[in-house]
């Protein structure tokens, strides 16, 4: 290993252990994980014909991939988070702008950001 990809792993744990927050990932059939991951938000763009450029940005997180033991973010899969003593359900998505559900947050594929939309 580097020492780029020493200081990379470095980062990404201290950036789990700083922002990290505990949520409760799901899928149907499945049994729940309890994982610490990381918040955050994408803002997106868009032209409309004729119309003003509108931004929008919903919840992301930020999920080691060696984490998630049922394999890559899948559509329908729900995440659980107590937002001020309230759990709030977001369920895993594709934004309105043809973007996928995931993509990958690092160059060594180690962490995906998972875009999703508040369902409850």
């Amino acid at each position: 290993m580097s020492m780029f990809d020493d200081a990379r792993t470095m980062l990404s744990t201290g950036l789990k252990d700083a922002a990290g927050v505990s949520v409760t990932y799901s899928r149907t059939g499945q049994t729940s994980l309890s994982l610490t991951v990381v918040p955050g938000r994408t803002v997106f763009a868009s032209n409309q014909d004729g119309g003003a450029r509108i931004e929008f940005g919903d919840r992301d997180y930020l999920v080691v991939a060696s984490e998630l033991t049922y394999g890559e973010p899948a559509l329908g899969d729900r995440i659980a988070e107590t937002i001020d003593s309230t759990t709030t359900t977001f369920e895993v998505q594709t934004p309105n702008t043809g973007e996928p559900a995931w993509r990958w947050s690092d160059p060594g594929h180690t962490r995906w950001r998972i875009h999703t939309k508040q369902v409850s």
